[in-house]
């Protein structure tokens, strides 16, 4: 066994460290810091809250993918309807055929018969009754 002296002179060479605690580590300091804090609340409040939040954009931005492939669709639309709008513009056999296709229109000396064809239901058999 070690001797009272020795003992003493063991402690003296070996001081204590102190332990730690939570408060006092960096990264409890660095947390609580009121710029962090803050910041992050922040961000939370942008993310989630508010009116312009994450969410919102990345509904927004659906809505506007939707949008364009409408505007295209539409676009194409018109470019094929202005074709046929410079079509009848320019050929007047044109406006005759639509005139006596669609409206029905007809000269002075000329008689129109429309043939309708009527639908034709096979009957039904009631065999299994």
């Amino acid at each position: 066994m070690k001797e009272k002296s020795e003992e003493i002179f063991d402690e003296e060479l070996t001081p204590e460290v102190p332990k730690r605690k939570i408060k006092d580590t960096r990264v409890f300091k660095f947390v609580w810091n009121r710029y962090f804090v803050l910041t992050v609340a922040f961000a939370v409040w942008m993310i989630f809250f508010d009116q312009n939040s994450f969410f919102v954009h990345r509904e927004l931005d659906k809505q506007i993918k939707l949008l364009e492939v409408d505007q295209q669709y539409y676009q194409e639309h018109l470019d094929t309807e202005s074709e046929k709008l410079n079509q009848l513009n320019s050929n007047p056999a044109e406006i005759e055929r639509i005139a006596r296709e669609k409206h029905f229109l007809k000269k002075d000396d000329e008689d129109i018969f429309i043939i309708q064809q009527e639908k034709v239901t096979k009957p039904q058999n009631k065999e299994n009754e």
